[in-house]
């Protein structure tokens, strides 16, 4: 998915070159999301107390955003998302931690999220509910989290002298692709969940 997005005419040199670093990362991020999915999805199925309470919540939450008109409730996902992207990006410098625990917790949530909407609705639900915007957040979420660790990784070999750029030129590059590439897929994302995703849901 990513190799080929590193293909679009759409991206500059910088931007390929960018996510060509970046792909061991990817790779990670990738990894830890699913790892994440596979807990949660033990934990609706084995501890039955917290999918009835994870849903209530969820539910709860939900409502915040219950009546908005549909340009205002877009705008409204895509400052969550693009807040949450960039600061996990952001802070990932501090070893990496934050990136690593927003992909563990975001892919466990998308686990019981799955195990709920299963049991409950079948997994066309599941897949209408998630995939027409998903296309979009998923891959932005992950870009994000994978700048995150490699900002992490490379300015803990910098403590030990190994490597000659600085942490500005790294947040640079890392805040050019966010604004050229993740924010664009965040802006995306959030028009078709308050516009096409919220309207199949609400069938």
């Amino acid at each position: 998915m990513f190799q080929s997005l590193g293909n679009e005419p759409m991206l500059g040199p910088e931007q390929i070159a960018y996510l060509r670093e970046l792909r061991p990362h990817i790779k990670a991020s990738i990894f830890l999301l699913a790892t994440g999915m596979l807990v949660g999805i033990l934990s609706g199925a084995h501890f039955f107390d917290i999918a009835p309470r994870f849903s209530e919540s969820l539910g709860s939450f939900a409502q915040i955003f219950t009546g908005l008109p549909k340009p205002l409730l877009a705008s409204a996902i895509f400052l969550n998302n693009g807040v949450k992207t960039f600061l996990v990006l952001l802070l990932g410098v501090v070893g990496g931690i934050l990136p690593v625990c927003f992909l563990l917790l975001n892919g466990y949530a998308i686990g019981l999220v799955l195990y709920i909407t299963i049991q409950s609705k079948g997994i066309a639900s599941f897949l209408l509910a998630i995939v027409p915007h998903g296309i979009f957040e998923l891959p932005a979420v992950l870009l994000g989290a994978s700048i995150g660790i490699f900002l992490g990784a490379r300015a803990t070999k910098r403590l030990f002298g190994k490597f000659e750029t600085t942490l500005k030129s790294d947040l640079r590059r890392a805040i050019r692709f966010y604004c050229a590439v993740i924010l664009p897929l965040l802006l995306v994302a959030a028009f078709v969940e308050a516009f096409i995703t919220s309207a199949i849901v609400s069938r």
